[in-house]
């Protein structure tokens, strides 16, 4: 069995729809033009090494590496880029096509839960291949709230525990048997408040950095929080003279190098700290200044002063640091109380006073919807079909359910990315397809259609109630709006918006009494 620790210190292993826009750090204390700069050219790099296949390699010329190209999506979706675009796709395939083509290297939990980030990064669902990573690292937790495989060896697995906690709440799942979870990594807390990569091991920058995120989204209050305290206190005294962090073990070595920099940025961005103030501060330099210092002239980063080693790895890794984004890099930390909220963020494009501002944040709150890699919500942009699926068995608190494994529509594949809220919509009778036999995932959706769904959500004594009328989609309409289902405006015929989608599915969770997530 390999060395998991390899994954944490040179080519990490692992994790946790699809933006947030957290600027925990002041604003005129964070360097962020100079920061914003580096990105740029560091998004320079990923674009001369991209493969044909949309996957990443890790030298230029390389096959494309899965984990390596989970790594990058985390990065750039971190950086603002839409990775599904047809920037990131030189050949007509981007780096979620490649991922979707292969499979996971391995059977690691920590391989499980990197997968999951970087889809989740991307915006997409949780299913891989017709397998639900996230109801898959759910099952591998033990009694005690580790998660692991012990049949895989990895019984006392700090890593695996803590990224896939992260990549749980990248999917918006909630933490099953939270405490539990959350006083299994407690209790492996070194004495120097330090965590290692595996129970009885010596502490470490980068899994204390990752640590300390795995708490905040556990529900470790930063401010009260004696184990975060030490933490920080532990990554401090690994803190050297340049400014950056050594990795604070006898495998890497005392230099400090660009992976611990950033673990550490991110942990601290994660509970509020200031890395560039004067806490953080040695000689008049500090780890973001150490940071960007490891940058090299074709935009990738160094590991060391004088050590370029995983250049690839490296340079996501830093990316994800300047851009301020903690793991996982699709959720918001509150900047009141440091707390971590899947998938809750403010949008550019959206203001408090829209008409239906409060059942938008309802659902993101719930981690069903989520905005761009630019930081915007689009509001007005119309809604396929395959979408909706997932918005409205997502709000029904249905996206865990067993589906029976029937395969229903010609278009709508195992590898299609809502294949399984497809597949729970129709088991629930929500949705029935086109009188051809297909689904039309890629189709806009229209009212009649959304009306219909709706209704066909409904308990069967009110659905009941419904009358023919002139058109298919009569009967449908007027009990969604006897019922208070439909949006302002609402036209029958014309493609729903993710506003008026949104204000739909929460008058019917209103309507069914059930409490969003």
């Amino acid at each position: 069995m390999k060395r998991i620790k390899k994954y944490l210190c040179l080519i990490i292993s692992v994790l946790l729809i699809s933006t947030y826009n957290s600027s925990i750090l002041a604003a005129e204390s964070f360097p962020e033009q100079q920061a914003h700069q580096s990105v740029n050219k560091a998004i320079t790099y990923f674009h001369n090494i991209q493969n044909k296949d949309g996957g990443f390699p890790s030298k230029a010329g390389r096959t494309s590496n899965s984990a390596l190209t989970s790594w990058v999506i985390m990065a750039l979706t971190a950086a603002g880029e839409d990775v599904v675009s047809n920037t990131w796709a030189p050949e007509g395939a981007n780096p979620v096509d490649f991922l979707r083509s292969g499979s996971t290297s391995d059977d690691e939990t920590t391989d499980y839960a990197r997968l999951l980030m970087a889809l989740t990064a991307a915006g997409q669902g949780p299913v891989f291949k017709n397998v639900n990573l996230a109801e898959k690292i759910i099952s591998f937790q033990q009694s005690s709230g580790q998660i692991a495989q012990l049949d895989q060896g990895e019984k006392g697995f700090i890593n695996a525990h803590m990224w896939s906690i992260l990549a749980l709440a990248s999917a918006g799942y909630k933490i099953p048997q939270q405490e539990k979870a959350k006083e299994w990594l407690l209790n492996h807390q070194n004495e120097d408040g330090g965590f290692g990569w595996m129970e009885g091991t010596a502490s470490d920058t980068d899994d204390t950095g990752i640590a300390i995120q795995a708490l905040v989204v556990l529900g470790e209050v930063p401010e009260s929080s004696v184990a975060i305290k030490n933490a920080l206190k532990y990554q401090k005294n690994c803190q050297v003279e340049d400014g950056g962090f050594s990795c604070g073990d006898e495998w890497m070595g005392s230099k400090s190098n660009a992976a611990s920099d950033s673990w550490v940025l991110q942990g601290l961005m994660a509970v509020g700290e200031n890395p560039v103030g004067e806490k953080w501060e040695v000689n008049g330099k500090n780890p973001v200044s150490h940071l960007l210092s490891l940058q090299n002239g074709d935009g990738s980063f160094n590991f060391t002063s004088d050590t370029s080693s995983s250049p690839m790895t490296m340079t996501a890794y830093t990316i994800m640091a300047l851009a301020q984004k903690p793991f996982p890099i699709n959720i918001v930390y509150n900047s009141t109380n440091k707390s971590a909220s899947p998938n809750q963020n403010v949008f550019s494009d959206l203001s408090p006073s829209n008409w239906a501002y409060a059942s938008i944040m309802k659902l993101v709150k719930a981690g069903v919807l989520s905005g761009y890699p630019d930081g915007t919500f689009k509001p007005d942009k119309t809604v396929s079909r395959a979408e909706f699926t997932v918005y409205i068995v997502g709000g029904l608190g249905q996206q865990e359910e067993k589906i029976n494994g029937v395969h229903y529509f010609p278009d709508v594949l195992p590898d299609c990315w809502a294949y399984r809220f497809v597949l729970i919509s129709a088991d629930k009778g929500y949705v029935t397809g086109m009188p051809d036999g297909t689904f039309n995932p890629d189709g806009e959706i229209s009212g009649a259609e959304l009306a219909a769904i709706l209704v066909n959500a409904l308990p069967a004594e009110k659905r009941a109630q419904m009358t023919a009328g002139p058109f298919w989609y009569s009967g449908y309409v007027k009990l969604a709006e006897e019922n208070g289902l439909l949006y302002p405006n609402y036209q029958p015929q014309l493609a729903a918006s993710r506003v008026q989608c949104a204000y739909s599915i929460v008058q019917l969770r209103n309507l069914l009494s059930q409490d969003l997530r």
